[in-house]
């Protein structure tokens, strides 16, 4: 194996994966053909983005959004009764609904991001 020569290259040599342009093809008509082609990888790209960005109303995750806000007032309801002395059955209930809540929160997220609505 001999070592690669670092010796400019001549109008006929290609480094290694480029390809020749084909005889009698002008430069200005490749510019036009790698335009077209980035032209097209822009489109695709915006088009991919514009679903990504716009997202359709969706039920569960609206119900998601008020289980969410929910769970999070009654941990608060039960932070209060812990501070002002409140029964620890009634602070267990409390975390217990904050939980399913919660878990019920989950679901309609992972229904809403499944696309199954």
């Amino acid at each position: 194996m001999t070592p690669p020569v670092d010796e400019p290259r001549t109008e006929n040599q290609t480094l290694a994966g480029e390809t020749p342009a084909p005889p009698g093809e002008d430069a200005l008509v490749v510019l036009r053909r790698i335009e077209r082609a980035l032209d097209e990888i822009r489109g695709r790209l915006e088009a991919t983005a514009r679903t990504h960005q716009h997202q359709e109303f969706s039920l569960p995750r609206l119900l998601g959004g008020v289980c969410q806000v929910l769970a999070v007032g009654v941990v608060c309801v039960g932070l209060a009764d812990w501070l002002y002395q409140g029964t620890y059955v009634r602070l267990l209930v409390e975390l217990v609904l904050a939980g399913v809540l919660q878990v019920g929160a989950l679901t309609g997220y992972t229904l809403a991001r499944d696309g199954r609505t």
